[in-house]
């Protein structure tokens, strides 16, 4: 079973992220079907130090992106329905944060244009639940660390992430938080990929599709195994009597993986064929010693034979 779910995506800008580019993108990834986006960030955090410039190239980029205004041009659409229009429109009045851009709303038409909201607490309603419309609440942070922390305490598994900022930082964010994708340096930008594999993990849903993924999905990896007649006498461990049969038993489904904690291969084809299989220096030296005594026996009693 496949399910994709929505989130409390939360998106992260660090004061070491291209400042005007993240404004640019998150603004684009809330505009996108009027914010009608199950992987559209439902929250942006951004540190303190560039606060004020982010919030500023929000409004020029706004600018740029409807310079008639959101209502008047095409390119912006409508709330699907009026029930989801007045549920948005709650979350606005139920909200103690401060409206810095937008706000502009029309009931007749369903419209409600992209706004920008300050606010001061997580547990606020525009980030303690999911939006899904053109709703841009920000949070500001003191650091990273504060951010990954509310981040997990918002929503633990995510549907999508988004982390603006350096290399160091972005690899932070990925490893201490699970989502079940992320687009760095960008807004939902890998769920519009077609091959790529799409889906949530915990209550954002599990399992992916679209591509091979979906092809996956859809299909039953059946398991069949054939026990040739010759194995027989390896087998008999499985047939009672058990008794003297434990260390056998134990022999035979000791089973180690190839690699370390960390994921680093331990072991590989190569090294199983120079120490004949044994997992270990010793064990391979004392493996090619049989190997070698019983070649030479061998050979001896051949030798002697053939006189």
């Amino acid at each position: 079973m496949t399910l994709e779910l929505g989130g409390r995506n939360p998106a992260i800008v660090t004061k070491n992220a291209n400042v005007k580019l993240a404004a640019k993108r998150l603004l684009w990834g809330k505009i996108m079907n009027a914010g009608q986006v199950c992987i559209s960030q439902n929250y942006t955090m951004v540190d303190k130090e560039i606060l004020d410039p982010f919030i500023a190239e929000m409004k020029v980029t706004m600018k740029q992106f409807y310079p008639n205004g959101a209502k008047n041009t095409e390119d912006f659409g409508r709330i699907v329905h009026g029930r989801q229009w007045s549920r948005l429109k709650k979350m606005l009045d139920d909200t103690k944060g401060k409206i810095v851009m937008g706000g502009d709303m029309d009931e007749s038409q369903r419209y409600l244009g992209p706004t920008v909201i300050l606010v001061d607490s997580p547990s606020d309603p525009l980030i303690a639940e999911e939006s899904f419309g053109p709703l841009i609440p920000i949070l500001p942070v003191e650091d990273l660390d504060t951010a990954i922390r509310i981040a997990n305490e918002v929503h633990r598994t995510p549907l999508g992430l988004y982390p603006f900022g350096n290399k160091q930082e972005t690899e932070r964010m990925m490893t201490e938080t699970q989502s079940g994708g992320v687009s760095v340096n960008d807004a939902l930008f890998h769920g519009s990929l077609p091959t790529l594999p799409f889906g949530g993990v915990g209550d954002s849903g599990q399992g992916a599709y679209r591509g091979k993924s979906s092809f996956d999905c859809f299909s039953h990896r059946r398991s069949v195994t054939t026990t040739p007649g010759w194995m027989e006498g390896l087998l008999d461990v499985r047939y009672p009597p058990y008794e003297g049969k434990l260390a056998k038993f134990q022999k035979m489904n000791e089973l180690k993986p190839n690699f370390d904690r960390d994921g680093k291969v331990t072991s590989s084809l190569i090294s199983y064929i120079f120490s004949l299989g044994a997992g270990s220096k010793t064990g391979g030296v004392i493996r090619y010693a049989v190997v070698l005594l019983t070649a030479f026996g061998l050979r001896q009693y051949l030798d002697g034979k053939g006189r």
